[in-house]
């Protein structure tokens, strides 16, 4: 484990606590959802992602809800640029078409990408996106990180949180933390925007709270590989299958009291309760699949 790593290793914990939680809850539902509160919505979820990654910071962030056709058109958007001017969007629309990390975002639903997933990290520099589009606004660095409406097939929520060029912190940065540190904000975005109700958004930030970052990667496979045994998922994982198996049998009987369920006390309880109340992780998706190309 490097440095790096080991110095945000308590970061997803952090996020996950109840108090944590509670503050992103209120905000998300105090917050009026117009532009302005959107965009007080952005500037409150950078404040946490500094707080939670010291020494981590990105410099402009856009949050979208994206509708896109059969063959990946954008037919429609809606976007929140945080420290951004308006003209950003409509520079973006202009050169949509040279935007190729967008498709495979789009194709890996959980899965925080940069361009050095689609190309050599020194021709970047290079790319007409970034020559036509993004020196214009001061960016130099991106990662993005897709989720897929409830419901929807092809409509989209998505972060990318971008860096000047000055800001090499986060390059390197852990992407599985990113999407772990994006998934509480993406459920509080979908809620201001109507996919959930106030209720649900308390049930899954309850079913969340008190979770490590490792028990929370291993709920996301097992959630996420419903045709694989415990013995692959595990494999997967790096772990072994026993492991998984007790993690999981924590996480259940914790949600058992959170939720206060009624159970057979003379009858171990099946693993399957997870599927029941943890569904919304499939927005997560398997962080240890193959990445898909994008369209």
């Amino acid at each position: 484990m490097n440095g790096l790593s080991r110095q945000y290793k308590q970061s997803i914990k952090a996020l996950l606590s109840p108090d944590s939680l509670d503050e992103i809850f209120t905000v998300a539902k105090t917050t009026p959802a117009t532009p302005d509160g959107n965009l007080e919505f952005s500037a409150f979820q950078n404040r946490v992602f500094e707080d939670i990654f010291p020494d981590f910071t990105y410099e402009f962030c856009t949050t979208s809800q994206v509708k896109l056709s059969e063959k990946g058109e954008i037919l429609d958007i809606v976007t929140t640029s945080w420290n951004l001017p308006d003209e950003c969007l409509v520079s973006y629309m202009e050169n949509a078409h040279l935007d190729t990390l967008s498709p495979m975002v789009y194709a890996n639903p959980g899965r925080a990408l940069n361009y050095t997933h689609v190309m050599r990290a020194e021709r970047i520099e290079e790319h007409p996106f970034f020559v036509n589009h993004c020196y214009k606004f001061g960016i130099h660095h991106g990662m993005s990180v897709g989720f897929l409406n409830p419901g929807h097939e092809s409509t989209f929520l998505s972060f990318d949180y971008l860096g000047d060029e000055n800001n090499i912190d986060w390059v390197p940065f852990d992407h599985v933390k990113i999407e772990l540190a994006s998934f509480p904000f993406a459920l509080g975005w979908l809620f201001r925007s109507g996919v959930f109700d106030e209720l649900r958004l308390k049930k899954m930030f309850l079913l969340l709270s008190g979770l490590t970052e490792s028990r929370l990667l291993n709920l996301r496979k097992y959630i996420n590989s419903p045709l694989q045994s415990f013995d692959q998922q595990a494999a997967d994982l790096g772990i072994t299958a026993s492991t998984l198996k007790e993690d999981l049998a924590s996480i259940r009987d914790k949600t058992i009291l959170k939720l206060e369920l009624k159970t057979d006390p003379s009858r171990n309880t099946p693993t399957r309760l997870l599927d029941q109340h943890y569904g919304f992780i499939s927005l997560l998706g398997d962080h240890t699949a193959e990445l898909v190309e994008g369209s």
